[in-house]
């Protein structure tokens, strides 16, 4: 080292700790010197080795949370285990080491032993299935499920009597593992007819009486008189214009007389006198009968929907255009069964009833749009099978009454009511809407009943023009043999072709 190096490190001691100064004299001191020639020869290649532990090895089960030892026939020197937060492994003898479980999973145990042997063992970490097991049993006696362990996965298998077990199954087995692979199976019948009626009785009630009239002409000088309470038959009359107030006043009416319009039952008049009555006098009943049942089946936890009517049009008003919406209307039903055992049946159903009523029509850009009367209902029960249960039902009674009438005259006994008007209405509407499920199963062929009209038989030309039938009379059965083939009309045919939908025509005495 020169003395100009000795003397920048003693300054430079002054500004810098120790260490500093001797890492510098040190990397001074490798530094190659000026004109010293670089070595000949490059350093040797690094060789290594790797050993990859075989998994074939010895398997070491551990439950998860717990422990078990493992006993050696020699002493130990060194263990390790590949993944600590699966498995933790402590040495507790000379030929004893005790395992302890920490996460599902998989890891390895090395194991060095006298004499530099080295063993490779797989260790599994996997729930407690024997406490799960007893768990299973214990709260589901009737299922026959077993659990068994996949990585750090439980799989389960086998059968449960009912959607409700299989949820407790689920629910305990979350408790030992996180992560679960459901292969339960429900036992027994998962399709739900369900039926449905909706039965409505509407009564309704009108009376109705009034008076419109006029008296005037030249057969009754200095008065006129007009009636028009309740507009049942407005009347114009009036002075002829232009007529002097010092002579006798003409009155007229519309040349052709005045008319009659529509909302009148009963008008009458006296020519000579020029008077004319026009009567409103109405009894309505009316009555509605509506019944409907509407059968749907699907598989338990699916949604079924039924729908049977049509659609009309709704004309939507755009910037630039007119568009058309449809709007539905018929009978319809949504539901979803859940099975929760043999005996109990949860239903979200939703069953409608709804038909246009052109009495409330409205115009759209040109176009008359009806209203839509409904019955609908919404709702989630509980019942068994083969059970019924009144999910809606509706009774109203609603009366309304108009009285108009001139004052003083109107009040006049018997009289009176030529100087009035009276309505009065009333209606009474009965609504139940009932619904039972049950637990169905696919028919066999034989099982299957006629379609409806399966039993129609065309009418010949005989029957048809000359009887005026719309329907021909059984024929008689075909002989044993091939039968021969039926005609379109039906005529000359020796049997009648009975459908029973995709599985063919029917047997000869189905459904008798």
């Amino acid at each position: 080292m020169t003395p100009q190096t000795l003397l920048a490190v003693a300054a430079s001691r002054r500004r810098r700790p120790l260490w500093a100064v001797a890492a510098g004299i040190l990397v001074h001191s490798l530094a190659p010197r000026a004109g010293a020639q670089a070595p000949t020869t490059a350093p040797a290649d690094v060789q290594f080795t790797v050993t990859k532990a075989s998994v074939r090895g010895p398997l070491i089960s551990v439950p998860k949370d717990q422990g078990v030892l493992v006993d050696f026939t020699v002493p130990l020197r060194e263990v390790r285990v590949a993944n600590a937060e699966i498995a933790d492994v402590d040495v507790t003898a000379p030929q004893q080491l005790l395992l302890t479980g920490k996460t599902c999973g998989t890891t390895q145990l090395l194991a060095v032993v006298d004499g530099g042997q080295q063993r490779v063992f797989t260790v599994v970490v996997d729930p407690d299935l024997e406490r799960l097991q007893a768990s299973i049993r214990a709260t589901v006696p009737r299922a026959k499920v077993e659990a068994q362990a996949l990585l750090d996965s439980v799989v389960l298998t086998g059968t449960v009597p009912d959607l409700e077990s299989a949820d407790r199954i689920l629910q305990v087995t979350g408790i030992y593992s996180g992560k679960i692979v459901n292969h339960m199976r429900v036992a027994g019948t998962q399709q739900v007819l369900l039926r449905v009626t909706v039965a409505e009785v509407n009564r309704t009630a009108t009376r109705q009486l009034g008076f419109n009239g006029w008296l005037a002409g030249d057969n009754v000088r200095d008065m006129f008189t007009l009636s028009n309470i309740g507009q049942i038959n407005p009347s114009n009359i009036g002075a002829v214009g232009g007529a002097l107030a010092n002579q006798r006043i003409p009155f007229a009416v519309n040349e052709d007389g005045i008319p009659v319009g529509p909302a009148p039952t009963l008008s009458f008049g006296f020519p000579r006198v020029q008077m004319q009555v026009f009567i409103q006098a109405l009894r309505e009943n009316g009555l509605l009968n509506v019944l409907a049942e509407p059968n749907l089946v699907t598989l338990s936890g699916q949604e079924a929907t039924f729908l049977a009517g049509g659609e009309f049009p709704i004309p939507v008003a755009q910037r630039d255009s007119v568009t058309v919406e449809f709007r539905e209307f018929g009978v319809r039903l949504h539901f979803t069964p859940t099975v929760l055992s043999d005996n109990a049946i949860r239903l979200k159903v939703a069953p409608e009833v709804s038909e246009p009523d052109y009495s409330s029509a409205v115009q759209i850009a040109g176009y008359s749009v009806p209203g839509l009367i409904q019955r609908r209902v919404e709702t989630v029960v509980e019942l068994g099978p083969g059970q019924t249960f009144a999910i809606g039902g509706l009774l109203s009674e609603r009366t309304r009454a108009t009285s108009q009438k001139i004052p003083a005259l109107g009040d006049i006994p018997v009289l009176g009511s030529l100087f009035s008007s009276v309505r009065y209405q009333s209606s009474e509407t009965e609504l139940v809407i009932l619904v039972t499920p049950e637990m169905v199963a696919a028919l066999d062929p034989g099982q299957v009943a006629a379609v409806p009209g399966g039993r129609h038989v065309p009418p010949n030309d005989w029957e048809l023009f000359a009887l005026g039938q719309l329907e021909g009379q059984p024929r008689p059965a075909a002989p044993a043999g091939p039968a021969a083939p039926a005609s379109a009309d039906g005529a000359g045919s020796t049997m009648t072709l009975r459908l029973r939908g995709p599985v063919g025509p029917a047997g000869a005495d189905e459904g008798v």
